[in-house]
C-alpha cells in the first residue's frame, strides 16, 4: 500500500560489456569497465552506443550482454525485474520508450499487475503498457482530504485502507458510509482488500485479476516498425534531460503529435501504438 512518486529524472540506465565474468558487482565497483548507456534512445542511437562500445572492447556487438542495469524515476517500481534475464538492450529500450511515450502511466501498478499475472517477458510488459487505459486500476472517485478531517497523522496503510473502504462502501447499497466511523471505514477497506486481493495506493486501487490484457497483441516486429514509421511518435531525442520536468515531457510529446498529423503520418497504427 504504498505510493507511487513520479518524478523527473526517469530512465532505464542498462550496463553493457562482453567482458568475461562481468556481473552486477562488477558494474557496481566499476561501471566504466563495460558502457552505461541511458534508455530511451532512437533504435538507431542505441546501435551507435552498442557499436561503439564493442570497437572500444575489439569485439562484435552481438558479444556484448547486459550484466547491469538501474531504474531511476518513474521506472523504479521496477527494482526486482531482472533484465538480463529475460530481454536485451533493444528490449529494454522498447519498454523505456513505451512507458516514456505515455505520462500517465503509473510504473507501479504497471509492475504489480504483471507480477501478479506472471508476465515476465519485456514484449509482454509492452504491450500492457501500450494498453495501459485498459487496465483493471481506479483512481478514487471521491478522495477523502485527510488533512481537512484530521486524518493526516494516520499511517500510510490505515489511509490506502481509510480511502478504500470510503470508495467502496460509497458503492455498496446496503451501507450508508457517512454514518460510519473511521476505524469501521479502515476494517472495512481492509477486509476488502484481503478477500478480494486488492493493490490499494494512496491514490487508487486495482483488482488485478478483473479481465485480461492481451499480451500478445503486437508483435516485436509491429511494434518496432511502427515505432520508425511514426519516428516514435515522440521524437527521443526531445525526451527530457533529468532536471526537466514531466511537464516539460508532456509539452513535447504533445508537440510531436502534432508534427505528424501535419505530415500526415497519423492513421490507424497511431490509436493501437501510441508511439
Amino acid at each position: 500500500m504504498e505510493q507511487n512518486e513520479k518524478t523527473d529524472q526517469s530512465a532505464i540506465v542498462i550496463w553493457v560489456t562482453a567482458l568475461e565474468g562481468a556481473s552486477f558487482e562488477t558494474y557496481r565497483k566499476d561501471p566504466s569497465v563495460g558502457a552505461e548507456i541511458r534508455l530511451p534512445l532512437a533504435p538507431a542511437q542505441l546501435a551507435d552506443e552498442l557499436a561503439r562500445e564493442a570497437e572500444r572492447e575489439g569485439v562484435e556487438p552481438k558479444s556484448l550482454r547486459l550484466c547491469g542495469w538501474k531504474y531511476l524515476g518513474r521506472f523504479a517500481p521496477f527494482e526486482w525485474l531482472p533484465l538480463n534475464e529475460i530481454g536485451t538492450a533493444e528490449d529494454a529500450n522498447l519498454l523505456a520508450a513505451a512507458i516514456m511515450s505515455d505520462p500517465d502511466i503509473d510504473c507501479d501498478v504497471l509492475f504489480q499487475y504483471c507480477d501478479l499475472r506472471e508476465i515476465f517477458e519485456p514484449l509482454g510488459y509492452i504491450n500492457v503498457a501500450l494498453q495501459y487505459d485498459a487496465l483493471p486500476y481506479r483512481k478514487w472517485s471521491n478522495p477523502l482530504n485527510l488533512k481537512e478531517i484530521g486524518m493526516d497523522d494516520l499511517s500510510l496503510h490505515e489511509k490506502c485502507a481509510l480511502q478504500l473502504g470510503w470508495e467502496l462502501a460509497g458503492k455498496d447499497d446496503s451501507r450508508d458510509r457517512a454514518d460510519m466511523s473511521v476505524d469501521e471505514l479502515i476494517d472495512f477497506g481492509e477486509n476488502e482488500a484481503e478477500n478480494r486481493d486488492l493493490v490499494v495506493w494512496l491514490h487508487g486501487y486495482m483488482d488485478p485479476y478483473e479481465g485480461e490484457i492481451d499480451t500478445a497483441r503486437y508483435s516485436k516486429e509491429h511494434i518496432i516498425e511502427t515505432c520508425e514509421r511514426l519516428r516514435c511518435v515522440i521524437d527521443l531525442s526531445r525526451l527530457p534531460e533529468p532536471e526537466e520536468c514531466l511537464d516539460d515531457m508532456a509539452r513535447a510529446a504533445e508537440s510531436a503529435l502534432e508534427e505528424n498529423k501535419e505530415n500526415n503520418l497519423e492513421g490507424e497504427h497511431e490509436e493501437e501504438i501510441p508511439f
